[in-house]
């Protein structure tokens, strides 16, 4: 589905990067960050525009095709890799992991949500939205069950409450506009996350 759905448009959530993601990394000194399920590349390309080494991976070829004619584009770097989240492995931590609207079905969301913490180094930050379960109605995206959305308290079921170095900064629900090329279009509910990860690298 992923790779017609990049395939027949000429992009998706379009080239801006998400509002919320932005504006956290804009509060921090650049590093190495890490954006599974990446699409696009959006918030890739965007990040190494910002001075940051990115890793982008998504399940899509075709995505992964497009962040780099992107990146290109623009005259940046991104590392990017064709990988299933719940398979990649990589050989370092990242300083942030970004999780923008990286949905999964509920049995396999808290092992993914585990997964991606792991990713994190001592020090560094999980960066969270997607869509809350009151977008359900809404046609401004997102997935249309329940199950592969979030309540209010998700990152902290699956992170906060299973890891002991996990420090919820922001969690909160979020009714918003979003303009995010033609398939994120108009009034919307996420959730969004901050979460630190105690320690120093």
């Amino acid at each position: 589905m992923w790779d017609e759905r990049y395939r027949t448009n000429e992009t998706v959530y379009g080239q801006l990067p998400n509002v919320f993601w932005a504006s956290q990394m804009a509060m921090l000194n650049p590093g190495t960050v890490c954006l599974p399920c990446d699409g696009e590349g959006r918030n890739a390309v965007w990040a190494a525009q910002q001075g940051w080494e990115v890793t982008s991976f998504d399940l899509s070829s075709e995505g992964m095709a497009k962040t780099q004619a992107f990146a290109r584009e623009q005259k940046v770097a991104v590392h990017t890799q064709v990988a299933d989240a719940l398979d990649v492995e990589f050989p370092t931590q990242f300083d942030v992991v970004g999780l923008v609207f990286s949905h999964m079905p509920a049995d396999c969301r808290a092992l993914f949500h585990h997964r991606a913490w792991t990713w994190v180094k001592p020090g560094g930050r999980l960066i969270a939205e997607g869509f809350h379960r009151d977008q359900l109605g809404l046609d401004s995206g997102g997935p249309k069950t329940s199950d592969m959305l979030y309540d209010e308290g998700t990152f902290v079921r699956d992170v906060v409450e299973v890891f002991d170095d996990a420090r919820l900064i922001w969690h909160a629900r979020c009714e918003q506009v979003l303009d995010e090329g033609p398939f994120h279009q108009g009034r919307a509910v996420t959730l969004q996350a901050v979460i630190q990860k105690e320690g120093h690298a």
